[in-house]
């Protein structure tokens, strides 16, 4: 589901520790970026765990689709291995998230590294900063709608379980399920507009700065 944005994510990033710094502006700026750059790696490579339980969960939901009523046992099995998958998942999604908050933390420095700059500097900074937070309330919106969409999934599994279940219900809480994928699809889209975005202004300012050498 999010291989897309682990991809984007990982190219995008600059890894900015092996700039050539020569003044004070850029020297703060790269150990500033550099530092968020180390927090999200922690980030991206929860989001590649992440794909891997998906993965998995998903080759189990086909196994247990394939399984009728009257294999209870193997059934219920089934069941409590996709429940303990989306368990792991929401774990590593949390830590995902506080990767993420540490970046944001971290993006706040921007400020004082902007108010000790030249007023040419000083806009490019700022302009970087407020992108970096727009990316990471971007995230935020993305972890909030992936947890709704794990809940759902959460109830359908349950559903799976019970020995009175309709199709109809069934089927509905299928929909359910794909729509909630789609918003969370939409919500990945952005964060990955916004990464190109940060990075491009990142490339900009550091281009900035050298010609100003």
């Amino acid at each position: 589901m999010n291989k897309t944005l682990v991809s984007l994510v990982a190219m995008g990033i600059l890894a900015l520790s092996g700039c050539s710094i020569g003044q004070s502006t850029e020297e703060q700026l790269s150990e500033t970026l550099t530092k968020m750059n180390e927090s999200e790696a922690v980030y991206r490579d929860t989001q590649s765990k992440l794909t891997e339980l998906e993965k998995t969960e998903q080759k189990t939901f086909t196994e247990t689709m394939e399984l009728t009523k009257e294999d209870v046992e193997k059934l219920r099995s089934k069941i409590d291995e996709l429940e303990s998958l989306l368990d792991d998942r929401l774990a590593h999604l949390e830590k995902e998230e506080s990767a993420i908050k540490k970046a944001e933390e971290l993006a706040g420095g921007l400020d004082a590294i902007a108010e000790k700059a030249s007023d040419s500097e000083r806009g490019q900074i700022l302009e970087l900063k407020d992108a970096a937070l727009k990316r990471y309330a971007l995230h935020s919106t993305f972890i909030d709608e992936y947890r709704k969409l794990a809940s759902i999934q959460r109830e359908f599994y349950g559903m799976l379980s019970s020995e009175d279940v309709k199709l109809e219900d069934l089927k509905q809480k299928v929909e359910e399920v794909n729509s909630q994928n789609d918003v969370v699809q939409n919500a990945i889209a952005e964060f990955n507009e916004a990464t190109k975005e940060v990075n491009s202004l990142k490339e900009d300012v550091f281009s900035s700065l050298e010609q100003e050498q």
